[in-house]
């Protein structure tokens, strides 16, 4: 630890078997924290014998079903200034602890917003929340999806942290989804007015494609909140803030189930609800889920409008964190709205226009492998096929391609004439469908092209041998490209 630092840091988790993760998160913070408190809610794997090498205190408490009650037990233990609450399944990017160091000596601030990422699926999404506070002004409510409730300012940052609890294997995701259900199944069922549990019930069913159930529990939670005024000493309404929380989550449903003239109702029904409380005309959430539904319908000037409206109202929260205490969900996504746009321009034959906004797409995130594949697209529709390639071998370095982008680097070779390029990642392609006779037809062509006539002719018997007609077409066509 830096012996100069002014402020003491506890850094407080709660745990159970979390033997996998949490070394890293523990190395990630070692640097940083003058106390590690955990508490545990009853490990049976070598989670306390991991937390005992890294010297942290350790406390023992029965898990109640409450994420909040464990939360607060671990502030309860904490002596330091400052309160970094952090996960197992997380780690704290190590170049930004002197931003930390800086924050803490700001006397103005009660609490720091960090950015928190996190791996979805092999995307990255980027979100903001309440993670370091001063020790005795802040406290969790809700038993699950805790929110953190904090006295004073907040000082928005962009101090990183990287949440790996999302991309776990499907086993353990299934288990955890299963869980959360139950548990805001069970806040619902003591209290049907909690709009909180209501909006993460809703995403919980859209994280986990189960769409319809979304909808069912969306239409429901939006016939019982109770909307009243907003409160005279904050100007806010949770209810209705909260609201607009589940008409963004029902409405994304409505959208994967393709029915937008429904989505658009809710987004245009919700605005108003929201202009007539006296919180904003607008909402951030909603206008994206407005510029996606146009998107959808292939109204794409109207996409377009909508896009540059949220990158606007985007800019304008940022700035003022700080003060608005509404979880926002769409604040990391200026990349999915560059690609939107880009996606949109292309389709009105605006190629320049498209490319500009996809760049920037993967420049604001690297991980994003939809706005690399419309990128290549559009480069192709102009024919600049190099560029094209170069961006899907780039998304090949970022460690994102899938099986798609290995079949188009395959076919733009090939259209190339680049041939000794092309065959590895069809081969690679091949290897993942073996049932593809298509793409095997074109590697044994390849082959003949190459001059490794042998190959070829083992792929046209391997082509024949599942169909008699593949090699006549062939023969026939000359060039089945």
């Amino acid at each position: 630890m830096n012996n100069l630092q002014k402020q003491r840091i506890s850094a407080c988790m709660i745990v159970k078997n979390e033997e996998e993760l949490l070394p890293n998160c523990l190395n990630s913070i070692k640097n940083v924290a003058d106390e590690v408190i955990i508490v545990d809610t009853g490990s049976t794997d070598h989670t306390i014998t991991i937390a005992n090498n890294f010297g942290a205190k350790i406390y023992h408490h029965p898990w109640n079903d409450s994420f909040s009650e464990a939360r607060n037990h671990s502030l309860s233990y904490a002596s330091g200034d400052w309160i970094l609450q952090i996960d197992a399944d997380e780690e704290l990017e190590q170049a930004d602890i002197p931003k930390l160091q800086s924050a803490i000596n700001n006397p103005r601030y009660n609490g720091i917003i960090v950015a928190i990422h996190s791996t979805i699926k092999d995307n990255v999404h980027k979100f903001y929340n309440t993670r370091i506070f001063r020790r005795g002004k802040g406290f969790y409510k809700d038993i699950i999806h805790e929110q953190i409730i904090t006295e004073g300012e907040r000082l928005p940052t962009e101090i990183r942290l990287y949440h790996h609890g999302y991309n776990l294997d499907e086993k353990r995701m299934q288990i955890k989804w299963e869980r959360t259900t139950r548990l805001l199944k069970k806040q619902i069922e003591q209290n049907k007015s909690n709009s909180f549990a209501w909006f993460n019930l809703i995403r919980n069913y859209r994280s986990q494609g189960l769409f319809q159930d979304g909808i069912n529990a969306g239409e429901e939670a939006l016939k019982i909140i109770t909307l009243n005024p907003c409160s005279k000493n904050t100007g806010r309404n949770d209810n209705t803030q909260h609201y607009a929380m589940i008409t963004y989550e029902t409405a994304h449903c409505y959208l994967h189930q393709e029915d937008f003239v429904r989505a658009r109702e809710l987004c245009d029904t919700t605005l108003s609800i929201l202009k007539e409380s006296g919180i904003t005309s607008e909402n951030v959430d909603i206008t994206f889920t407005l510029a996606c539904t146009y998107l959808k319908e292939g109204s794409y000037k109207r996409a377009i409008d909508y896009f540059k409206r949220f990158l606007s109202l985007r800019e304008w929260y940022l700035k003022n964190m700080d003060t608005n205490s509404l979880m926002i969900d769409t604040l990391g996504y200026d990349y999915a709205a560059h690609n939107g746009m880009g996606y949109c321009f292309g389709n009105l034959g605006q190629w320049e226009t498209s490319i500009n906004h996809l760049q920037k797409a993967i420049s604001c995130n690297p991980k994003y492998l939809t706005a690399y594949r419309n990128l290549a697209s559009y480069y192709s529709s102009i024919e600049s096929y190099n560029n094209a390639t170069n961006i899907l071998l780039k998304a090949i370095s970022e460690g994102i391609a899938d099986d798609e982008v290995l079949l188009r680097l395959g076919e733009l070779y090939i259209h190339q004439k680049v041939y000794e390029k092309a065959t590895p990642y069809l081969e690679e392609y091949l290897k993942k469908h073996p049932e593809n006779k298509s793409i095997l037809l074109k590697l044994a062509w390849l082959y003949e092209k190459s001059g490794h006539l042998e190959a070829a002719l083992l792929g046209y018997r391997s082509v024949r041998a599942g169909s008699e007609s593949h090699e006549g077409r062939f023969r026939r066509e000359n060039n089945p490209l």
